[in-house]
């Protein structure tokens, strides 16, 4: 994370931000990270879209990372507003927004409710729940503690979250297990599971770029909300799980590159 690091004044107290590449790119594209991580997820792609010419702003949601926690439990669409804050700073007229999972969710928000300020929308991993399906994660008695205990075996739990050897996705992993236990409440899975995003569908009018990877749970739901949407240009990013855009963010940078080329006119 070297280089393009800033704060700014938002509703929800001091932002922390990252912004690189090329200053005469007036449309860039805001990455936002899901829960419970921090911008770090997005170092590769940010780093790699920098060298194809592609400004990139990547965000810390409130409550993570390195920007302050908000006052009282936000909801997506409290997050979404607070980014405003963030545009006008920068002085950004139009933006390209994306996110993974829960910031994928604010992304949505965002284009639907502030549709004049977006270009494009990019979703990895959208996660446009059901109530049933949001119902059953809330009432799992089984959902991962945060506990700290005696032997350190709290760490080891989480970090067996995907099992692998690849060292790749051993570092990803690594990541979002610290990032998992250096934040307080986890208010941002809180705010993902109140959110219906199907009732944000409608209201998106720009092009969208879904992205999914098929050993994803939210797999299904990228799948159902391409059927909804057939105009959203689908692309199976792997075969593996959450982190993969993580191990090959070069790839990622690619696509998006190539798509954004073909959408958005500078």
């Amino acid at each position: 994370l070297k280089g393009g690091k800033g704060y700014i004044a938002a509703p929800m107290g001091q932002l922390h931000y990252r912004d690189i590449g090329p200053r005469d790119d007036q449309h860039p594209i805001i990455l936002l990270h899901q829960s419970p991580m921090s911008m770090i997820e997005w170092a590769g792609v940010q780093n790699a879209l920098a060298e194809l010419g592609i400004r990139c702003i990547t965000v810390d949601t409130p409550g993570y990372g390195l920007s302050d926690p908000p006052t009282k439990q936000p909801s997506i669409k409290d997050y979404a507003d607070n980014l405003l804050a963030l545009l006008d700073a920068l002085k950004l007229t139009k933006v390209v927004i994306g996110g993974q999972h829960t910031g994928a969710q604010i992304a949505a928000s965002f284009t639907a409710n502030h549709g004049d300020r977006v270009l494009a929308l990019v979703m990895h991993g959208a996660a446009a729940m059901s109530r049933e399906e949001a119902n059953a994660y809330l009432t799992n008695p089984n959902k991962k503690a945060r506990t700290p205990l005696a032997d350190g075996s709290h760490l080891t739990r989480y970090f067996s979250y995907v099992k692998t050897n690849r060292q790749d996705l051993l570092d990803a992993l690594t990541w979002l297990t610290l990032t998992s236990y250096m934040q307080g409440p986890d208010i941002g899975h809180w705010a993902a599971y109140h959110y219906d995003m199907m009732l944000d569908i409608p209201k998106i009018k720009v092009p969208v770029l879904l992205l999914s990877d098929t050993g994803d749970a939210i797999n299904k739901m990228d799948k159902r909300l391409a059927t909804a949407r057939p105009d959203f240009k689908y692309v199976e990013f792997s075969n593996g799980n959450t982190l993969e855009f993580m191990t090959d963010p070069i790839r990622w940078a690619n696509i998006y590159s190539t798509w954004r080329a073909q959408v958005v006119k500078n």
